[in-house]
């Protein structure tokens, strides 16, 4: 399925796209245009569309009722990792960013799993899903280096495969998917309700569900994973986005309320989340040193490491901390130096003022 010429110079011509010579010659949808998902990639007349934002609901119920419209509904677990497609394209497998660029990185760590026999079968079809483990966005891990747990398989027309036959190429070609948790009737509100509780309890994200055609999708969020995030955010509380923490706070809040959960004990979670991580990054801000957060890689082609740099925001300053040679491999611990929240706290702990 290709667009029409007209639609691409435009977009070009508006800043909505872009063209980028890598290892191969492909267009970016910068932004959202004519119809056309942000996200979206063009190798010559080969589409990538864009993966869809998913509608998060506050309230299960309810946020279901509304939602998703179908009799039957498949839960799934849902995984805090970072968004790929990954498609084969002239013969080779790429990995797509959810901005639409290729990543180098995630393009290596796809071709070592042993995803060509789905390829053959099923060449233009697209394999989403979270990447988690030893990445350049995800807490690193001993117990395995990279995971790719598929939660979506796209047709070429951008449409996604419904959940059965979905579920069924997965178990015929062993790939790896996000945990399936069930398949219930929609105004089953107790089933749904006792799944959300148990990964309250077990500290999961959350979880996404989806109608029997994958057409209707709604993804639901703990509050034990919101008051996580929050912890994590606070250490480098200036350098995220306000409504980062403005979300969390209100999803954990209306869970607690609508499963009658201890008030007292969640209040005292969510204070301890946002004093822990901030009185961390004061003390080191005091002495002199910067916010940062630790990860980790193996790469096999070094170049990798200098393209994860040059695509960092320009906001994160990326420092070495080792590097250690393992056969065929690398292995390079690193840090992101978050520059606002450093800049920022040492000014302040040092008298600056600001004019509110």
């Amino acid at each position: 399925m290709s667009m029409k010429s007209d639609l691409l110079k435009d977009a070009i011509k508006k800043k909505k796209a872009e063209t980028r010579e890598e290892e191969l010659s492909y267009l970016r949808f910068l932004e959202s245009f004519s119809g056309v998902p942000r996200g979206t990639v063009m190798v010559g007349t080969r589409v990538v569309w864009g993966f869809p934002h998913i509608p998060r609901i506050f309230t299960l119920e309810r946020g279901v009722e509304r939602n998703i419209k179908s009799r039957d509904v498949y839960i799934e677990e849902k995984i805090d990792g970072y968004n790929l497609r990954i498609a084969r394209i002239k013969g080779k497998i790429f990995a797509f960013s959810r901005g639409g660029f290729l990543d180098s990185f995630s393009t290596e760590k796809a071709r070592e799993l042993r995803l060509e026999k789905f390829f053959e079968a099923r060449p233009r079809h697209i394999l989403c899903g979270e990447m988690i483990g030893n990445t350049p966005y995800t807490k690193p891990t001993k117990q395995f280096d990279v995971k790719f747990l598929v939660f979506d398989i796209m047709k070429e027309d951008g449409d996604f495969m419904g959940c059965p036959k979905r579920y069924e190429l997965i178990k015929k070609f062993s790939l790896e998917s996000v945990p399936f948790l069930g398949k219930f009737k929609s105004d089953d509100t107790d089933s749904l309700k006792r799944i959300a509780l148990s990964l309250n309890k077990s500290r999961k994200e959350g979880m996404v569900i989806k109608g029997t055609d994958r057409k209707t999708i709604a993804k639901y969020v703990t509050p034990n994973a919101d008051i996580e995030d929050i912890a994590n955010g606070a250490s480098i509380y200036l350098d995220m986005p306000p409504g980062f923490f403005y979300q969390r706070v209100l999803r954990s809040g209306i869970f607690v309320k609508e499963f009658a959960l201890d008030k007292q004990k969640y209040a005292q979670r969510l204070g301890e989340a946002f004093y822990s991580g901030l009185t961390k990054v004061l003390k080191e801000a005091s002495k002199g040193n910067e916010a940062y957060e630790e990860f980790e890689i193996v790469i096999r082609d070094t170049s990798i490491w200098q393209h994860i740099r040059d695509h960092m925001s320009r906001g994160v300053h990326l420092e070495e901390v080792y590097r250690r040679e393992e056969g065929e491999k690398t292995r390079i611990r690193f840090r992101k130096k978050y520059r606002k929240t450093s800049r920022s706290l040492k000014a302040y702990l040092h008298g600056k003022g600001i004019t509110d």
